[in-house]
């Protein structure tokens, strides 16, 4: 695959100059400003967002809103005013909720331009200028120095001793060496050694480089457009229960229609006729289930804020339930992002810290103060260390990581102060050592050498073994060679160690670091964090498939997965440029199998959550660099790192880890897990009734009577008297099988067709219940409006009883199982039963008249227990059969 860099990392710094018609002094101001005119300036160009207007517009223009319009329109028509306004207010107050569940605030392109340094050396016409970040323009001579963050893509044209960590844009967690000269074939980001990304940052060194590309066409810019271009799709839920919604619009007008039919055939007059109809349209329509399934939502965000879990949009609760697929990165979240010295390699044999201090009880520290006067003279990072606790770290994290292990052993950086530097060879991908020629208190001249241990191993003739320096011959090489090649192949990073008395000069070169003593070699990585193996079993328990995705090479990929549980075989582990070469049909059939890729890009990581989504698994994404923000968008769920994550990534995620715990994860999915639960419940509960208002409303003209139910009656108990238990129905805590729970697919509707069946045989007796209140009351009263509010009492008590019918458990579970919210709005929504019917102002509004007899309030309290008491015994003669 050609890359728009191919131009310039493939040519001389001359010709590049060339290609972009500058000049080793820099370009004209008149220059500057006609190519800023044709480029543009150098900033990320922010995606238009959608305005306030046309966000009300799309959510006033919903199915359930359209119908509760429709059904205020008629209510104002027959003078209705007081059902009118009070569905308007309805359709009014579930908008805000829609508004402010779903309103979430575009911030990643914005954080990409903080991300750039707002000011930088430029030199221009020969001098060297500071000027604003964004007025640089291609060809520009850029000038930088440890510390900076580099404001726009570059070709090198100096360096000296630069290093550059590009992790946060390439994924690899080494800090890659910067060179000027010229490279060939078809590279990745990671293998530019000659080029710059805007967004790295300068560990050491300074260096001079020509800017290339700023802006939307820099690869910070590239990430940018596939930020905006991946549209903010509908949660698994919200997309189920829009199916929900369309069957509710079909039934509600297929109701108003036969009502309507009903109406005429029963010679009903016209204003009641269309008060019936607007009663069914309003109770098809469960209004208290946006608000309920928000504050479900909300209070589970509160309880993932006290645990480490920043959730920014609602909705992603819920579809956290249903993962199964965690593509994760491997820096600072399996891993803890602290390069770590875990062995060394002396004598021929591996040593582990523990062996070390052995090793110098038993009178050979001699050899460890040379390993590690080589691991602190031989590097330009700094660790500072204060009583025993390490303050501050510089540079390189592979040479830091020396140096911690030294001060561990017992050896402080302070500890070689007499040590002083002459002279010293820094380390470059060509030579693959780094040297010094040190003078020692004794006055005496010695050189350590760290680096590549093939290359170290070149330059030596004898090697420690066991106190003394032997020769090193072709047997002992290639005993050496095939032990750290193990160890390599395994992902660890291998830093060799040799030493060499120097004569009395002071100049040091290649040539004199010849026939020098190999002192042995250290074995650096990553490790996973203590937790992750444990958390990993958790996940496969629950059904849920862990996949990492790193810029790490394979063999160090596969190492961290298969300690941890990921992978068992190197066959499930694969390189980015091996995706490349694969076609699309053979990526999507593989994609299943492998657990580790390695080598990604930005791109890549992209391509694996799609295909993955194609595949119909709902998958969440973590990560914490720049490079990981498209895919976070892309996937259902992105989770970001709180700590070590950039401000890109932590803005593109819909949920930020706290404390970048990876166990906190599996926490998150658990409680998505029970919200979505309870969310099941909630929807059965709510059109259970429903289902059983339409059905009352229905069969009650048809047969020959009043309406049974006011609009305004239905309105007050999906809005107000239902949500209450529908509040304490989301707060059901889970019990220990919710984690083993069968995990809902993309296609599964919300509602399970057994559930389903529950619902319309439960509503289908609610609606006979409440049916039979109102023929009931009018026989014995002749009243239709004591008939109403016995109908009315029914549909509110019946629902009160039916929420702790359908929580999980045994009987006595449902009842006695911890749930406080629930049962203290059990009775406060007893106390709204009475005020309705015993106060006088709300019999006015809600066409209510007060009932004094007992043996009336026996009447409907047992029509009230009918659904409840019938489920229960259908549910445990059914568990009884299951049983069996």
């Amino acid at each position: 695959m050609s890359h728009q860099y191919h131009t310039y990392y493939t040519v001389t710094t001359d010709e590049s100059i060339r290609t972009l018609q500058s000049s080793s002094s820099g370009i004209t101001e008149s220059e500057a400003h006609k190519r800023r005119e044709q480029y543009g300036y150098n900033e990320i160009t922010q995606a238009r967002k959608k305005g306030f207007l046309r966000k009300l517009f799309e959510y006033l223009f919903e199915p359930m809103a359209l119908i509760l319009f429709v059904a205020s329109v008629f209510s104002f028509a027959i003078k209705d005013f007081i059902e009118g306004f009070a569905i308007t207010g309805v359709v009014i107050i579930n908008t805000i909720i829609s508004l402010i569940q779903d309103y979430k605030a575009e911030k990643a392109v914005e954080e990409l331009k903080k991300i750039l340094s707002p000011q930088f050396k430029v030199m221009r016409e020969g001098s060297v200028e500071i000027i604003a970040s964004k007025l640089i323009v291609p060809g520009d001579i850029i000038l930088f120095e440890a510390g900076d963050i580099l404001p726009a893509d570059a070709r090198v044209l100096e360096a000296k001793n630069l290093l550059v960590d590009e992790a946060q844009l390439t994924g690899e967690s080494e800090a890659v060496v910067k060179h000027a000269e010229p490279l060939s074939g078809e590279l990745r980001l990671f293998e530019m050694k000659n080029m710059l990304f805007s967004g790295s940052r300068v560990l050491s060194g300074t260096g001079k480089a020509l800017v290339v590309a700023t802006g939307d066409a820099t690869e910070m810019g590239k990430i940018a457009r596939n930020i905006q271009e991946s549209e903010q799709e509908k949660t698994p839920l919200q997309q189920k229960l829009q199916k929900e919604i369309k069957f509710l619009v079909t039934f509600a007008l297929l109701s108003a229609i036969v009502v309507l039919g009903v109406s005429v055939f029963r010679e009903f007059p016209w204003h009641q006729s269309i008060i019936i109809a607007i009663s069914i349209m309003v109770a098809v329509f469960p209004e208290g289930l946006p608000a309920s399934i928000t504050i479900a939502l909300s209070l589970a965000v509160e309880r993932l804020a006290k645990n480490n879990v920043i959730i920014k949009r609602l909705s992603s609760v819920e579809t956290l339930g249903n993962v199964n697929y965690i593509c994760t990165d491997k820096t600072g979240t399996i891993t803890q992002h602290n390069m770590t010295v875990k062995e060394y390699f002396i004598s021929g044999k591996f040593l582990t810290m523990a062996e070390l201090f052995k090793l110098s009880s038993e009178g050979q520290s001699d050899i460890l103060h040379k390993i590690f006067l080589a691991s602190i003279k031989c590097s330009t990072a700094e660790v500072q260390e204060v009583d025993g606790t390490i303050v501050k770290e510089m540079g390189d994290p592979t040479e830091t990581a020396l140096i911690k292990s030294a001060i561990i052993n017992g050896f402080k950086p302070s500890t070689f102060d007499p040590y002083k530097i002459v002279d010293a060879i820094p380390f470059s991908s060509e030579t693959m050592v780094s040297a010094a020629l040190v003078q020692d208190p004794h006055n005496e001249f010695v050189i350590p050498v760290k680096g590549a241990p093939e290359r170290i191993i070149e330059l030596c003739d004898t090697f420690y073994s066991e106190g003394d320096f032997k020769k090193l011959t072709s047997h002992e090489r290639t005993h050496i060679t095939k032990a750290l090649t193990e160890m390599s192949q395994k992902g660890f990073r291998l830093i060799g160690f040799a030493w060499k008395i120097a004569e009395k000069n002071r100049n040091l070169t290649m040539e004199n670091l010849r026939d020098a003593s190999f002192l042995g070699c250290a074995t650096i990585y990553d490790p996973p964090k203590d937790e992750v193996k444990l958390t990993i079993e958790e996940t496969k328990s629950a059904n849920i498939t862990v996949v990492m995705i790193t810029g790490d090479s394979k063999n160090t990929g596969f190492s961290i997965a298969q300690s941890v549980g990921i992978a068992s075989t190197i066959d499930e582990a694969i390189e980015g440029r091996e995706i490349e070469q694969m076609g699309d049909e053979e990526f999507s059939r593989r994609v299943e199998s492998i657990k580790v890729y390695s080598r990604v890009s930005p791109l890549d990581k992209l391509a694996i959550v799609k295909k993955l989504r194609e595949k119909g698994h709902v998958v969440a994404m973590t990560g914490d660099g720049v490079n990981d923000a498209p895919a976070l968008k892309q996937s259902h769920v992105g989770i970001a790192m709180g700590r070590a994550g950039s401000q890109v990534s932590q803005e593109a995620a819909e949920m930020i880890l706290t404390d970048d715990n990876f166990s906190t994860i599996i926490h998150a999915v658990r409680e998505g897990r029970t919200v979505y639960r309870n969310i099941q419940k909630l929807i059965r509960y709510l059109l259970t009734n429903n289902i059983g208002k339409v059905l009352a409303v229905l069969i009650t003209p048809a047969l020959g009577y009043a309406a049974p139910l006011t609009a305004i009656q239905i309105l007050w108990s999906n809005v107000v008297m239902e949500s209450l238990p529908a509040v304490g129905i989301s707060t059901d805590p889970s019990d220990n099988s919710i984690m083993k729970r069968k995990i809902a697919k993309l296609t599964d509707p919300v509602v399970s067709r057994a559930d389903r069946i529950r619902m319309f045989i439960d509503g289908f007796l609610f609606g006979l219940a409440v049916t039979a209140a109102f023929v009931i009351f009018h026989h014995l009263h002749h009243d239709d409006a004591m008939a109403r509010t016995a109908a009315f009492s029914v549909m509110l008590l019946s629902p009160q009883i039916y929420a702790f019918v359908i929580r999980d458990g045994s009987f006595l579970e449902k009842i006695t199982r911890p749930n406080w919210m629930l049962k203290s709005f059990f009775i406060i929504t007893l106390a709204m039963i009475a005020s309705l019917i015993f106060v006088q102002p709300l019999n006015m509004v809600f066409n209510t008249t007060p009932i004094y007899e007992v043996f009336d309030w026996v009447i409907i309290a047992v029509l009230s227990l009918f659904t409840p008491v019938l489920r229960l015994l259908a549910d445990a003669v059914w568990k009884r059969e299951e049983g069996k």
